[in-house]
């Protein structure tokens, strides 16, 4: 059998299609554990290694606002044009989704383009292949 691995970086928390029109829906696996002071709108902000979402009340100059709702007893959110055209992504790609205070130590979520991750080369640990071969029997 043959196994496959997915890299992704710290705080990964998922990774969601754009739609045909264009957003990206988070749902409660992502947003559950947010504590957010106002549960009701989020602010999508520009960030260096993407697009960030963060409580309404960190940001005074969004991109775009969005409005946090409960849906099947959970929280959702529906990411616009805005944010997926900031991206530069397409209906069919992907987000990948971090914790923005794993990344820079404030509440929200990151949105990063799947294709071109840059939450990956932060993570990487150079030594780890040389242990391995270091341990390895010749």
């Amino acid at each position: 059998m043959t196994d496959y691995i997915v890299p992704t970086g710290r705080g990964y928390l998922g990774t969601h299609a754009v739609s045909p029109g264009r957003t990206v829906t988070l749902s409660t696996g992502v947003l559950c554990d947010r504590d957010w002071t106002d549960r009701s709108r989020v602010h999508a902000i520009a960030h260096d290694d993407g697009v960030a979402l963060v409580p309404a009340a960190e940001s005074t100059d969004p991109l775009a606002a969005y409005a946090l709702c409960d849906r099947y007893d959970g929280a959702r959110v529906a990411v616009g044009q805005v944010a997926v055209a900031e991206l530069g992504l397409e209906a069919g790609d992907s987000v990948r989704v971090y914790d923005l205070a794993v990344i820079d130590d404030r509440p929200g979520l990151l949105l990063v383009d799947a294709a071109d991750d840059p939450c990956l080369a932060a993570d990487r640990d150079a030594g780890t292949d040389d242990e391995r071969d270091a341990g390895a029997e010749p």
